[in-house]
C-alpha cells in the first residue's frame, strides 16, 4: 500500500484541529459570560481571563471559514488575516504561536522522495503543546508517553537513542522499529527520516515519538443480516458490516483504534481501544473495564487475522515522526456482537455498524484496510 506522494500531507490537519478547538472554547467562554455578570475565568489552554466586553463572537465566522477551507492558498491568507485580527485579544499567545507555525510547507509530488534533490525545501518546525507539556504551565514536564524534544539535542547526543531497535521510555519497553523497513537518519540532525519522503513539516506535530508511532486498529466485522435472519447479498456476494467510530478531532468516521502505549502489547491495545471507543467502557470504571476486556479476549478477540501492518498515510505525519499500525480483523461467527451496545467513548463521538462498500468515506488509510477485509471474506464491495 505504498503511497509515494503522501497525499495526507496535503490536508492541513493541524490548522483545522486548532480552529475547531478554539471554536469550542469560544462557545464555552460566551456561554460562561452570559451566565454571570462577572468575568469568566477559563482555565484552558487557548484563552486567558476573558472579559464579557471582549467581542469573541466576531471571531466565530472567521474560524469557521478557516476550518472548512480546502484551498491551501486561501487558507494561508485567511489564517494570516485572523492572527493579525486577534493580536490584541485575550487569546493565549502560545496558541497564536502554534497556529502560525502549524501550516505545512508545500511539497510538489515530484519532490516528495528523498532521492530527488530539493534545495529550496524549507519545512516548518512544529510540535504541539500537549506533546511537550502535561499542563498549561510552560515549565511543566513532558507527558510520560512522549520522547524528550530531540530537536534540542546534538547529533552526537542522539546516538544513545536506540532508533530501529527496542528501547525504553520511563522504564517501559517501546519499539522503535518500523514495520516495513529500516529507516534512515537525517545526515544533519541525526533525527529519523520519514521513509516515504518529505511532508513539509519537521518535529513531531501531535505524535509522541520520533520515528514510527505504532497504533492498533481492531476491525470488528460480521455479515449483514436481513429481518428474517438470512444474510444479505448483493450480486450473489454476502454484505459485510463493520464497527466504525466518529473521531472527536475531525468528525471523520474511522476504524476504532489508538496508540500502543509503552510497555503494552499490541494484542491488549486492540481490545482496549475497541472497548473504549466503540463500547464506551473506559478505564475510569476499572472493574467494568477489566470484566469487558476479559470477556472480549476469551470470545471475539480470541482469534484474529492481520489485515495490514506498516506505514499509514496519516495527516499527522512529519519528516521525523510518522504513524504505523497493526490492523487486525476479528470476525463474528457466533453472534456475540448482537449483545453489544455500541456507544462512542474516549476519543469518539459515536459508534455504529456500517455496511462496507466502495462508497465508504473514512479517515486516512482506513478505507484500504476495510477493502482488504472485504476481499478476505469474499464479500460485496
Amino acid at each position: 500500500m505504498k503511497s509515494l506522494h503522501q497525499n495526507a500531507r496535503k490536508v492541513n490537519y493541524y490548522v483545522r484541529m486548532f480552529t475547531k478547538e478554539l471554536l469550542d472554547e469560544i462557545d464555552y467562554v460566551i456561554t460562561s459570560s452570559n451566565q454571570s455578570s462577572s468575568s469568566a475565568a477559563v482555565p484552558r489552554r487557548l484563552t486567558k481571563f476573558v472579559e464579557p466586553s471582549d467581542n469573541l463572537s466576531s471571531f466565530v465566522d472567521q474560524l469557521k471559514s478557516i476550518h472548512l477551507e480546502k484551498d491551501d492558498d486561501v487558507l494561508h491568507s485567511q489564517l494570516s488575516q485572523f492572527i493579525s485580527t486577534v493580536s490584541n485579544s485575550n487569546l493565549s499567545e502560545s496558541w497564536k504561536s502554534e497556529l502560525s507555525r502549524c501550516v505545512r510547507s508545500k511539497v510538489p509530488d515530484e519532490k516528495v522522495p528523498w532521492s530527488t534533490k530539493y534545495s529550496d525545501y524549507q519545512p516548518v518546525l512544529f510540535t504541539a503543546w500537549p506533546v511537550l507539556h502535561v499542563s498549561l504551565d510552560p515549565t511543566s514536564p513532558k507527558p510520560p508517553w512522549a520522547d524528550e524534544d530531540f530537536t534540542l539535542k546534538s547529533k552526537d547526543e542522539l546516538k544513545s537513542v536506540k532508533f530501529n531497535k527496542d528501547d525504553e521510555l520511563n522504564g517501559k519497553k517501546i519499539d522503535r522499529k518500523s514495520r516495513e523497513c529500516k529507516y534512515e537518519m537525517d545526515s544533519k540532525t541525526g533525527l529519523p527520516r520519514n521513509p516515504r519522503g518529505r511532508t513539509g513539516m519537521i518535529g513531531r506535530g501531535l505524535l509522541g515519538r520520533f520515528g514510527p508511532n505504532l497504533a492498533a486498529d481492531p476491525i470488528v466485522s460480521r455479515f449483514k443480516k436481513l429481518p428474517d435472519g438470512s444474510i444479505k447479498h448483493i450480486n450473489k456476494k454476502p454484505v459485510l458490516e463493520c464497527v466504525f467510530i466518529q473521531r472527536k478531532d475531525n468528525n471523520e468516521w474511522a476504524i476504532p483504534g489508538g496508540m500502543v502505549e509503552p510497555g503494552t502489547a499490541v494484542s491488549l491495545t486492540l481490545v482496549k481501544e475497541f472497548r473504549e471507543e466503540a463500547l464506551n467502557v473506559c478505564h475510569n470504571d476499572k472493574e467494568k473495564a477489566e470484566k469487558m476486556t476479559n470477556e472480549l479476549k476469551k470470545t471475539l478477540f480470541s482469534k484474529g487475522f492481520t489485515i495490514y501492518e506498516g506505514y499509514v498515510d496519516d495527516p499527522r505525519n512529519t519528516d521525523n515522526a510518522w504513524m504505523e499500525t497493526v490492523a487486525k480483523n476479528f470476525h463474528d461467527t457466533t453472534g456475540i456482537t448482537y449483545t453489544f451496545q455500541l456507544e462512542g467513548g474516549d476519543d469518539a463521538f459515536n459508534s455504529k455498524w456500517q455496511e462496507c462498500s466502495f462508497s465508504l468515506k473514512l479517515y486516512a488509510s482506513h478505507k484500504h484496510f476495510i477493502e482488504k477485509t472485504v476481499q478476505r471474506h469474499s464479500a460485496h464491495w
